[in-house]
């Protein structure tokens, strides 16, 4: 799934807006097997993904460990496919909030314009892609 993230995805980012594979992952993870499992899919998924980039080892992990964690208990809450949806919009966003909350200290962008510049335009790019792998794959399986 990294090297999926690392050599695909620059492919179709647009600028510097890209979708996050990981965080789709983990969302599935999450939502499939709770949310310990969520929480160490997403810690582990964070910080291979921090290795592999300049950002500080554990920022990527952190947030990836919250959804992860949120998306377990979400799926306790046993929502409509509809409701899951709206959550997983909710999710990519607090990750990218999170996520550039901390990068925000690396660099000298104000976090308002990294929220108006990275994380809505992320945020609505990986839900898309999110979106179209949940209706291939709840078409294939019946479930997702």
């Amino acid at each position: 799934m990294t090297l999926l993230q690392f050599s695909f995805i620059p492919l179709i980012e647009i600028g510097v807006w890209r979708p996050d594979l990981l965080v789709i992952f983990t969302l599935y993870i999450g939502y499939r097997f709770g949310s310990i499992k969520g929480t160490l899919t997403g810690f582990l998924l964070g910080i291979i993904q921090d290795s592999m980039s300049p950002n500080p080892i554990g920022i990527s992990a952190l947030a990836n460990c919250i959804v992860g964690f949120s998306a377990g208990q979400i799926s306790e809450l046993k929502l409509s496919y509809n409701a899951r949806i709206l959550a997983s919009f909710l999710l990519i966003l607090v990750h990218g909030a999170i996520y550039f909350l901390v990068y925000q200290f690396k660099t000298e962008a104000t976090y308002i314009s990294l929220l108006a510049t990275r994380v809505f335009p992320n945020t609505i790019y990986t839900f898309l892609i999110g979106l179209l792998l949940s209706v291939f794959f709840r078409s294939k399986s019946g479930k997702f």
